[in-house]
């Protein structure tokens, strides 16, 4: 598959590039900053934008067979100046981008948001969401807001909503579904989060459903 992944300088934005690399695809790598991805690969190209400039991100949309987005709502390094409050990068950088797909004819969006939105609040265990949604007010609600563009947008969407991300290698041990339980413990690694935005991108079955990821 063609493959554009926004976000791809972030934490599991580079490890989605390169599972995505090693499964055989051909991936676009948007990002603001190319030193952030130092990788080289036959089948990777790197476009260089900012999905608050909705202009860049048009060229890049072009062509896909289908995007992956992991925009952070924290971003890191040189950036770390555009993280909450002042700057919605979630909401605002997602409705460019859907914009630009429906613009392009690009159906398919796999977007990585976080547990304790929408009706995943219901399965966290007590004070599990309370505690999130307090802690991370202002990053809470730029992700509510994404997730709410997303699922006006028309598009072939699915949504991964991980626990609190963690480093490490993947385990293929974590658990997916609407209804998976977590708690203020729970942990994923955002390789295990990578891969699972990976497989579900091919499969249909889960086109219109926001999904936990927990281990």
């Amino acid at each position: 598959m063609r493959l554009l992944i926004v976000g791809a300088s972030g934490g599991t934005g580079r490890l989605l590039v390169g599972q995505a690399l090693d499964a055989g695809h051909d991936v676009t790598a948007f990002v603001r900053d190319p030193a952030r991805l130092p990788l080289t690969h036959p089948s990777l190209r790197v476009a260089v934008g900012d999905a608050m400039r909705p202009e860049s991100l048009a060229p890049a949309v072009r062509g896909q067979d289908a995007v992956l987005c992991t925009l952070g709502a924290k971003p890191e390094g040189a950036d770390a100046h555009r993280g909450q409050p002042s700057v919605p990068v979630c909401s605002v950088g997602t409705r460019h981008l859907i914009e630009a797909m429906s613009a392009a004819g690009v159906r398919r969006l796999v977007v990585e948001s976080s547990v304790s939105c929408g009706e995943s609040a219901a399965t966290g265990r007590w004070p599990a969401p309370w505690i999130v949604r307090t802690v991370l007010r202002e990053v809470m609600a730029d992700k509510e807001l994404q997730e709410a563009a997303i699922r006006a947008s028309g598009l072939g969407w699915t949504i991964i909503r991980p626990v609190k991300l963690k480093d490490g290698p993947p385990t293929d041990r974590v658990q997916v579904g609407a209804d998976v339980g977590w708690g203020i413990t729970s942990n994923v690694s955002r390789a295990d989060v990578a891969a699972v935005m990976l497989r579900v991108t091919a499969d249909p079955e889960t086109i219109g459903a926001a999904l936990t990821v927990a281990p």
